[in-house]
């Protein structure tokens, strides 16, 4: 129901669909930082550089000007396998649109080598530039995952790994799901459907 409405809305109408925006600044005090005109200001995505599968450096700025939609996730995790492959789901949806990409970050870089995130990109059938699956420094990995996208870490692991993250292209975090429930899926895929509907007008 969802998608049709999307659907409906861009077809005959201007959509007034506002998406929220999470993780306001704080300053040192604790409190919510304001722009001069009284605006929220909004946590962008903290720098990082992981590697990719195939051996590629992938940063903080190829978030820059692209939709994504960002996983925290295990080779070995029963839950993760039902999660990615709802990922599927989504590169297929979004297969003809290039700013719309899948970001797969392993929360056990230990085990998940490049070599089995290749492995496992393929056994989902993982587009080359679409779906990037990334692995590299656990300390950094476990630090974005918590400053960046609020996730809950504890002893040098993360404690959770059911949560998509949509992230718009200014690196700001705009929606957050339950990656095991159908219609939260729907809700992302509609999400990712309103972003890339302003993406496509701001061009």
């Amino acid at each position: 129901m969802p998608l049709l409405i999307f659907a409906f809305i861009s077809i005959f109408g201007v959509h007034h669909f506002v998406l929220k925006t999470y993780f306001p600044e704080v300053d040192a005090a604790g409190e919510v930082v304001y722009t001069a005109a009284g605006d929220t200001v909004f946590q962008q995505v903290p720098d990082f550089s992981l590697i990719s599968q195939q051996g590629v450096p992938f940063s903080s700025s190829d978030l820059e000007g692209n939709i994504t939609v960002v996983y925290f996730f295990s080779t070995d995790c029963p839950d993760c396998d039902k999660i990615s492959s709802q990922l599927v789901r989504i590169q297929e949806g979004f297969e003809k649109y290039p700013e719309v990409r899948l970001v797969s970050i392993t929360a056990t870089p230990e085990q998940d080598t490049q070599a089995a995130l290749q492995a496992y990109a393929a056994k989902y059938g993982a587009r080359k530039g679409k779906w990037f699956f990334l692995t590299g420094d656990r300390q950094e990995i476990l630090g974005l995952a918590q400053e960046g996208f609020d996730l809950p870490v504890g002893k040098e692991r993360l404690l959770r790994t059911d949560q998509l993250l949509l992230v718009d292209s200014d690196k700001r975090v705009r929606g957050i799901y339950d990656g095991t429930n159908q219609k939260e899926i729907d809700r992302l895929i509609t999400e990712t459907n309103v972003l890339r509907d302003g993406y496509s007008k701001s061009k």
